[in-house]
């Protein structure tokens, strides 16, 4: 669905990437996660047409995203974690953008209006940058795009209008689709991720299942490291430490990805070793 073979991208003398190659397959929801500056914003915009690489291959459905062909254009939305609305009312918006996306699911859109509580009649300018996100997120969803692209969505939303969007998120997969999601507020939204892409520097860490990482990973909380083998990766809480240790029984364990983010992100070696043990057994466990 989207593939990046050896792409290469900077600003000026910076360098972004390096030839990194990562391929986001239909049928999951990814968790696209980094530091700030990392480049998940950057590499948004290579694949949705607003930035061109130096060189490599970066295809969306099969186009070259830096063409920006209308094939590729009506089936992918990128929602950016800052954006611009015009000041017209919300029926106005749909009636004069809906139609670039020939899939858009009318009675879906009115639908996630209703559960987000947002009326038609009122003007989008007049809106707070949490009901602005609602709509965007909402007409998104609705576009039936078969790639969402979606930087931040959470941000700006309340409570309840992030329980809303979760269960429409979830809702909204199917095997056709994928949906990647940039995000610094993991807890919030983790339950939704079934694959996960850790990137540092411009490098991609991790890429890999849910169910690959926690079979071949546990994490857990201990009051003591005296009678623990195989610790990959340790961290001070109250009452002890967090851990990540090697998941010897291939068991799916409970993965608390805010905690495995850290650690890789701090690449300990035996950490690193594990998941490029997972990477020579095939290349279809996508660990880089």
């Amino acid at each position: 669905m989207i593939r990046i073979n050896r792409l290469m991208f900077g600003y000026d003398r910076q360098t972004c990437f390096k030839e990194i190659n990562l391929d986001f397959e239909p049928g999951r929801i990814y968790g696209f996660l980094g530091k700030n500056g990392a480049g998940k914003t950057t590499l948004f915009k290579l694949m949705s047409g607003l930035l061109i690489p130096k060189s490599g291959e970066c295809s969306v459905i099969g186009y070259a995203s830096a063409d920006k062909k209308p094939g590729m254009l009506q089936d992918m939305f990128f929602v950016p974690e800052s954006f611009y609305l015009p000041k017209v009312t919300l029926k106005k918006y749909v009636i004069l953008h809906a139609p670039f996306y020939p899939k858009f699911d009318y009675p879906m859109f009115n639908s996630l209006l209703d559960q987000f509580e947002l009326e038609k009649g009122r003007h989008l300018h007049s809106l707070s940058y949490g009901l602005k996100k609602r709509f965007l997120l909402a007409f998104a969803l609705a576009s039936n795009c078969n790639v969402l692209l979606l930087d931040e969505p959470t941000n700006g939303l309340d409570i309840p209008a992030k329980r809303i969007f979760r269960k429409m998120l979830i809702s909204a997969l199917n095997e056709k689709r994928t949906i990647v999601i940039a995000t610094h507020q993991i807890k919030e939204i983790e339950n939704a991720f079934d694959s996960l892409v850790i990137i540092d520097q411009g490098r991609i860490l991790l890429n890999s299942s849910i169910e690959k990482i926690s079979r071949t990973l546990q994490c857990e909380t201990v009051s003591s490291l005296q009678d623990i083998q195989s610790c990959l990766f340790k961290e001070k809480v109250a009452g002890g430490y967090s851990i990540i240790t090697e998941n010897f029984n291939e068991i799916e364990s409970s993965m608390d990805i805010e905690f495995l983010f850290n650690a890789v992100t701090n690449q300990p070696p035996e950490l690193m070793e594990v998941l490029h043990k997972i990477q020579e057994k095939g290349a279809d466990n996508g660990i880089y």
